[in-house]
């Protein structure tokens, strides 16, 4: 089966993108290993960035995890793992998580000072995304169509939603819209969605056969998905796209919708971008939305809606993710985390 996954494989090798598996792993003959302090952490390839309390949390590769009260002075917390680490969410100023390869997921309860170990299989895959529905239930997706849920607060973690699982996907994000139902994004244009809180599974049609990175509520109802080659769409009404059930998707039988008119049929409206590059995640600002990606690519939409249109700024390597704080805009990417000021 031919699959958009050589194609986006063979970007993450080139470090073009956000790293991701190629390839299933062997198993180590080791156990996790905790991570070196590096006196230039701050200079590692990071995949992510979110705001706890006070902090600003980032995290990346070789298990780096920083902090910073200012944007400028990062510190290393320890981290149990140097393996790469791709996603870090927090669910209020304290109790937080991170995810990574080996199916690595670590949790915090004193802002992301101190992190302990809840999962890591050296047989399983990459992590990319988390999800708490409440205290106890969570669920968290990944490479190759990882899926696990806990149901005690993080501290055991299954394998679940098995006909997803079956698709072999990567699944790059996980998100609760202001509906309850849940959308998970991912490779070969999978547009998964849950009425249940993840006790079935429903593939959306979908506008585009590339892989989806990331995902934004929009509205009561909607949601917005972008990902490769620039590629953004959003849709007013999930429920309203035409659905099946997971199990009897194929993927080989999706094919990327340019005539508008079909677009409609099927519940989605692109949304114009003059760039082609990839675009792997999104910061909510006051009155727009910012897209990073490729190349320092940073494109902007006013007032969330109408075209995307570019942002200069000093970034020249790849641009993963973004938060503002102390009312600057800091982004994390391939040469690691960079201040880009004031996005207008």
């Amino acid at each position: 089966m031919m699959r958009a996954t050589l194609a986006l494989a063979a970007a993450m090798l080139a470090g073009n993108a956000v790293a991701q598996e190629a390839a299933p792993q062997a198993a180590p003959s080791v156990g996790p290993r905790a991570a070196l302090m590096a006196a230039k952490a701050q200079q590692a390839r990071m995949l992510d960035i979110t705001i706890a309390g006070s902090y600003a949390v980032a995290v990346g590769e070789q298990g780096v995890i920083l902090r910073s009260s200012d944007g400028k002075t990062w510190t290393q917390s320890p981290s149990p793992v140097n393996s790469m680490l791709t996603r870090v969410r927090f669910t209020d100023d304290k109790h937080g998580w991170v995810l990574g390869y080996s199916g690595s997921i670590l949790q915090t309860e004193d802002g992301g000072a101190t992190w302990k170990l809840r999962h890591y299989d050296a047989t399983q895959h990459a992590m990319y995304d988390i999800l708490f529905l409440d205290a106890q239930h969570g669920l968290a997706v990944g490479g190759f169509g990882n899926v696990l849920e806990t149901r005690d607060g993080g501290a055991n973690w299954e394998a679940s939603a098995p006909a997803l699982a079956d698709q072999r996907l990567h699944l790059n994000s996980i998100l609760k819209l202001a509906d309850g139902s849940i959308l998970i994004a991912g490779e070969h244009g999978l547009l998964a969605r849950s009425t249940d809180q993840g006790a079935s599974w429903k593939a959306l049609s979908s506008p585009y056969i590339g892989s989806f990175f990331g995902s934004v509520a929009q509205g009561d109802k909607g949601a917005v998905v972008y990902g490769m080659r620039g590629n953004v769409f959003e849709t007013a009404d999930l429920a309203a796209c035409p659905s099946e059930d997971i199990a009897k998707w194929d993927p080989d039988k999706q094919e990327t919708i340019e005539d508008p008119a079909k677009m409609a049929a099927l519940g989605w409206k692109k949304i114009e971008n003059p760039s082609r590059e990839s675009l792997f995640g999104t910061l909510q600002m006051k009155s727009s939305r910012v897209f990073f990606g490729i190349n320092g690519t940073v494109m902007q939409q006013q007032n969330n809606e109408g075209a995307l249109a570019p942002v200069k700024t000093s970034a020249v390597e790849t641009l993963v993710h973004g938060v503002v704080f102390n009312n600057r805009v800091i982004a994390v990417g391939r040469q690691g985390i960079q201040d880009l000021g004031r996005v207008p």
